[in-house]
This record gives structure tokens, sequence and C-alpha cells, in this order.
């Protein structure tokens, strides 16, 4: 009878030392100010974290209560925590295989200071190598308004060869870029693209997109590529940056002359010995025209949608699908400064197989489209092949979508389709204005009327050769509708409120890498991915949002990025490679002194 007695306390002592296990955290972060994009319990002043999932939300008392001697206790300090943010759309994988080889010039507010960044730049670059300025600037950002001169980079690095690009509108290069590229004279043209000359025949240094964006692509091809030790480093570093800037995960949207699997590699070992912080879907980029359907067939043989190579975490290094480009001729492009291209008569044809093949393997896929007209022929395709093979819930999207119309976003609803917009009319919107008109411009795209219909949308920034990387400028878009230029082409009918623009950047976001159920909220089992901001997101004036970072990212309940306060929380970051990159001089994105 005692050996029973004694069996039975023992096990009741088991199972309520079991039960406290499971009710203790790994974590509690309290004193804070939490916006949760839970609609039950909006807003909170403390969390717990379990095995990276959210243990429980409420009260700084409650939580606390959840402790243990091992649990990290965090007080926030008051500080504004939020979900953490989700790029629906970015180029980031390819981007940080050359990140800190490259000069930023996000933020830059003058021409002026962008040259002087240049000349500071080329001083400590090697013979051999080129100053970078790759994406994420915009001419009408400067006090100026123009884009630099072939002949002022020269002045301002007449030793290194310099390449600059604006978006796939403009790439100028120096003097001595053009004698290591070796355009002459007697270059010729490049289909729809054009060398500026000058009266003799000779070219200028700046190279136009008219509208195709191929001029640029041998260009970029042609820069020097670097170990795959700095690689790494330079992706590490790119990612850590995502972080600071809140971004807890992206979707990656390829690109042209990133091929896999050989270009992927870096960031996939990086992922699968930990040291990639932030979850990370990608798709699939076609790489060669006439040869997609060969090479879709042969990805998605061998690779089954959804297969994660992060062993650290779920959804950590996922290959998600198909896209952007899965048919080159189904792509138009965001140069408003050239006319709109008309798709080709052949696009629908050839369009069908793959669209087909994508839906049998179960393939999700986005396609990138920047005019309603365009959109429009490529939903007659998608429309023709969903009665012959029904999607079943298939998850696919529109990318871009400026001119898209609430009559075609209906069209995309009907097909259970999703729109993953970005903050491109920031960086691109003037020169939409000059080509059509203000009036053209106040509902491009309808911001409001999407958002109303219920249809998933998310927000991305098409970082980095396009927009910034920072998900601020975003946001800061999306509730104002300002340009780089501080241009305002919404009316208040067609912006979003602080929340409405969080929910599209997290939650909304979640969908395009269906994540939506595990992420974008702050909530009893959600991923702890969230943010502990350096400023209020929600009461700051709306101009300065552009101005928040994060000071404390955390990602599967583990800090990923630390600053001020929380500095130590979160792991080192590696010395940077190459020793003379630019960000050793001027960081990432612009601050005033």
């Amino acid at each position: 009878m005692k050996k029973t007695i004694l069996f039975i306390t023992s096990v009741l002592a088991i199972s309520c030392s079991t039960k406290k296990e499971i009710n203790t955290a790994d974590m509690v972060v309290y004193n804070a100010n939490i916006t949760t994009l839970n609609e039950n319990k909006p807003n909170i002043e403390a969390l717990a974290v379990k095995d990276g999932i959210i243990l429980a939300t409420g009260t700084s008392k409650e939580m606390l209560k959840l402790k243990n001697d091992s649990t990290q206790i965090i007080d926030a300090q008051g500080r504004r925590i939020i979900p953490g943010l989700i790029d629906s759309h970015s180029h980031f994988l390819r981007s940080g295989l050359t990140y800190t080889r490259e000069l930023r010039w996000d933020g830059v507010p003058t021409l002026k200071e962008g040259l002087e960044m240049i000349r500071k730049a080329a001083e400590i670059t090697p013979e051999g190598e080129w100053v970078r300025v790759i994406g994420g600037w915009t001419p009408w950002q400067f006090k100026e308004q123009r884009l630099p001169t072939p002949q002022e980079l020269t002045e301002a690095s007449p030793n290194r060869p310099v390449y600059m690009q604006y978006f796939y509108s403009a790439g100028i290069v120096n003097k001595k870029g053009l004698e290591v590229l070796g355009i002459t004279k007697d270059t010729p043209d490049p289909f729809e693209g054009r060398f500026e000359r000058d009266a003799q025949g000779n070219p200028t240094g700046l190279m136009l997109a008219e509208p195709h964006p191929g001029i640029f692509y041998g260009k970029i091809a042609a820069l020097p590529g670097a170990t795959k030790a700095i690689e790494e480093n330079s992706t590490i570093h790119m990612f850590r940056e995502l972080a600071r800037y809140g971004l807890t995960g992206v979707i990656d949207a390829g690109g042209g002359g990133f091929n896999y699997p050989q270009e992927y590699n870096t960031a996939e070992q990086l992922a699968a010995d930990g040291k990639l912080p932030i979850r990370t879907s990608f798709y699939l980029f076609a790489q060669k025209p006439k040869r997609e359907l060969q090479d879709f067939d042969a990805w998605s043989s061998a690779n089954k949608a959804g297969k994660n190579t992060d062993p650290h975490k779920e959804h950590g290094f996922e290959l998600d699908g198909a896209g952007e480009y899965i048919l080159w001729e189904a792509a138009d492009y965001e140069n408003f400064r050239w006319e709109r291209p008309e798709l080709p008569d052949t696009m629908g044809k050839n369009l069908e197989p793959i669209l087909k093949l994508l839906i049998e393997r179960r393939w999700p896929f986005k396609i990138h489209s920047t005019y309603n007209e365009s959109i429009q022929k490529i939903l007659d395709v998608i429309e023709k092949v969903a009665k012959e093979k029904p999607l079943n819930g298939l998850r696919w999207s529109i990318e871009h979508g400026e001119t898209i119309t609430p009559e075609t976003v209906d069209r995309i609803a009907a097909l259970g389709g999703g729109l993953a917009l970005q903050d491109r009319m920031v960086f691109l919107g003037d020169d939409f204005i000059e080509r059509y008109g203000a009036e053209a411009g106040k509902y491009s795209p309808p911001l409001r009327y999407i958002y109303n219909k219920g249809i998933p949308v998310g927000m991305g920034t098409d970082g980095t050769r396009g927009g910034s990387f920072n998900p601020f400028v975003s946001l800061h878009y999306m509730i104002t509708g300002k340009t780089a230029s501080g241009r305002k082409i919404y009316d208040k009918d067609n912006v979003l409120t602080r929340e409405e623009a969080l929910r599209v950047h997290t939650i909304g976001s979640a969908w395009f890498s269906q994540e939506e159920d595990v992420k974008g909220r702050l909530k009893k089992g959600q991923y702890a991915d969230f943010v502990i901001l350096s400023e209020d997101y929600m009461t700051i004036p709306e101009d300065d949002i552009t101005t928040i970072e994060s000071v404390l990212t955390v990602v599967d309940g583990k800090p990923v990025y630390g600053a001020e306060e929380f500095t130590k929380l979160a792991p080192k970051a590696p010395e940077l490679q190459p020793s003379w990159s630019p960000l050793t001089l001027f960081g990432s994105y612009y601050k005033k002194k």
C-alpha cells in the first residue's frame, strides 16, 4: 500500500512539474506598448515566449508569473512593439552577394552629398574594383532633382570606374567605366536601349532603357565578382541590416542573372549553419527566354514547393514556387520615362503550357506586371487555363500592378489570387506624373479599393536594384501617398491608416508565403517574430516614420539584432568584408549629421 501511495505521489509530482515546465517562458518582454494586430487583444503590455512560439500575452504582472530562473527577461522601457515586418517582394538573396561592395544612396538628400560620397568611396576602392551605386535611390529625392552627369562622376572618381543605376530606367558610368567596359563610338545600341552620344558619336556614359532593361544586365554582369568568403560575409550583413529595419521575413522574387541553384548556395549554406537571421521564402525566376517551360519542368520535378532547408526554424529558407518571371514575353517594364510596352501576340500561347505545368505540380506562382493592360492579357490566359485545370486554392499573385484598375482587381479576386504591391511610386511616381499627369496618378494603384476589397495584398520594397530595402519607406508611402520628392500623389481617399498599412506589411505579406496563420500577429500560438522600435510608429509625425529603426528584432524567439540598451542581447556582427567596403564610411542608409 505504501509503495502504491509513493508511486501515485511521484506521478503527481512529475505531472505538476511537467505542467509547470510547459507554462514556463523562455523569454518575457514586459513594460511595453504592443500592437498585436489580434482583434481580440489589439493592445497589450507584455508577452511570453516558449520554444520560438508566443506562449501568452497580457499585462506585465501576468507574464512575469511565467518566468523561472532561466527565463530571459526584457524590459522594453515603454517602447512600441510591432509584429515583425514581412517584405512580400524583394531580391535580397541576389543583393546579398554584392551588398558590402556597394555604395548606398538610400535617403541621401542632395546630389552634391551623393557625389562627395562617390569621391570618398573611390579613395578607398582598390585598383580593379568599381564604385557601385545600384538601386535604392531616385533623382527626385535630391534637392537638385536630376541625375548626375557622366562628367560629374568622372570628376568625383577619375581613377576608379563608377557604375550607377536608377531603377531600370537609366545607368551612368564615368570615363574610366567606359574604358573598362569597352564601350566606344563603334559599340552598337542594344535592343530597345540607347547609349547617349555627343556630337561626334562618342558615348557620354549615360545608358537609357527604351524601355527594355537589357542594356544594364550585361554591364552588371561584367562587374568583378568576389570570393565565397566575401559573399557569405556580405549576405550576413545584408540580412542583419534587414533585421535592423524591422524585417523578420522576406519573400524573394529571384532576378535576372541569378541562377538556381548555384547562386542560391551561399544563402542556403548560411541558413543550414544558423547564420541567416530572418525567415526567407524564395521563388525561381526564369533566366532564359524560350527555355522557361523546360526550366520549370526540371525545377518542379526535382523540388516540391514548400521545401525548407533551414534546420533551425520553420519556413527558414524555403523554396515556395515560380516567379516573378515565369515567361519573359509576359513581362512589361516599370520605366515610366518611356511609353508603355505592348505584350507580344504570342504571349498567350506560350504562357498556357507553363501555367498548366505549375498547376499540375502544385507550384505557387507570381507574375511581374506593371500596367493594367498587361495584367488584363495575363488574366485572360489564367482564366482560360483555370477552366481546364482548376487552381483549387493554389497560391498565385500579380506583382507590382501600379496602374491596375478596380475591375481588374475584381478579376484577380474571383480567381483566388493575390496582389503584391511595392513602394515603387515613391521612386518613380514623379516620372509617372510627368508622363501621364497628376490625375492619372491619384489611383495608381488604387490602394484603398484594394484594401477594402479584402483581396490578399502584401507590401514589399523591390529592393535593392529597384527601391530601398527600408520597409518604413513603404509604410510611409501607404500612409501619406508621397513620393521621394515630397509630392503628394494620392488624395485622402487613397491612403491607409497606420494600422492598416502595418497589416498589409505583416499579415498581408505572410499570405504570399502561406504563413498567414502562423505569423503577422502577436498572439498565443504564433511565431515569436517581433520588433521593439526606436520610435513609436503609431504616434510619431507621419514624415518621420522613415527614420524608425529596430532596437531589438526577435525571430523564432531569439534576438537577431540589437541596438542601444539592447545591443548585448543579440549576436555581434562579423567584421565587414572586404575591408574597403563603402559601408565602413557611410553605412547603408543616410543619416543626418
